[in-house]
């Protein structure tokens, strides 16, 4: 069996805990949108878009929205709140066959596929002229992961670990360059959870100032063009 089949995904989702999951997942879509410019329409595919989260938050900003994902259990989810989303295998390029969208979103989906590389250059071919795309990726060396290195837990890796690829920030910038993007915005992520709440805010400085320590991810807003920065 490999990770992007739908049986595996199937079981990923039946386990995951959902409140925590979508609250994660809600603040990503904000975060996109706003690097989109809030409010302007235009057609959205987010490719691995589980059961929806997001997706909900990006449609709410007036964004035309459809969605892509491996897993049976998370197509079925979204759909029950009246999201379009079809089941599709992103690592074979298997899309819906609906007009090129002028934004494809794939938040914390590189990490979990065999070749990130070539799942970056599929989105590419599949993107409207002029496109953009927003991806997220995890930061693994944040410090909380750091702390439990300090005491000998190693907090990713293992045979139940979803993540088949690990990135610091380095790493994520010089995988989005190899693939002919160009960073035009980023946006850190608090290791903090959202349902801290306001307690998140005297810690904003910080993830913004020094990110590898205190964002759990980042998202970048691209274009294609290659000469992103280092």
């Amino acid at each position: 069996m490999t990770f992007e089949s739908q049986g595996y995904y199937d079981r990923y989702w039946s386990e995951r805990d959902w409140q925590r999951t979508a609250d994660r997942s809600r603040e990503r879509g904000a975060l996109a949108l706003k690097l989109l410019e809030e409010g302007r329409s235009r057609r959205l595919l987010e490719v691995g878009c589980g059961p929806g989260w997001a997706l909900e938050v990006l449609q709410a900003g007036g964004v035309k929205v459809q969605g892509v994902d491996i897993s049976l259990v998370a197509v079925e989810e979204a759909r029950r709140r009246s999201l379009e989303v079809q089941q599709a295998d992103i690592t074979t390029g298997d899309f819906p066959a609906s007009d090129a969208p002028e934004v494809i979103v794939a938040l914390e989906v590189l990490e979990h596929v065999l070749d990130p590389f070539q799942v970056l250059k599929t989105l590419c071919s599949r993107l409207a002229p002029g496109g953009q795309v927003v991806v997220s990726l995890p930061n693994e060396l944040h410090i909380a992961a750091r702390l439990q290195m300090l005491v000998g837990r190693l907090p990713f890796g293992g045979h139940d670990d979803p993540h088949l690829r690990h990135f610091d920030r380095r790493q994520q910038r010089r995988l989005l360059k190899a693939a002919g993007y160009e960073v035009q915005a980023a946006v850190p992520v608090s290791v903090l959870p959202p349902r801290w709440g306001v307690a998140r805010a005297p810690l904003i400085p910080f993830v913004h100032a020094l990110p590898g320590l205190f964002s759990i991810a980042t998202l970048y807003l691209l274009q294609i063009g290659g000469g992103g920065d280092e």
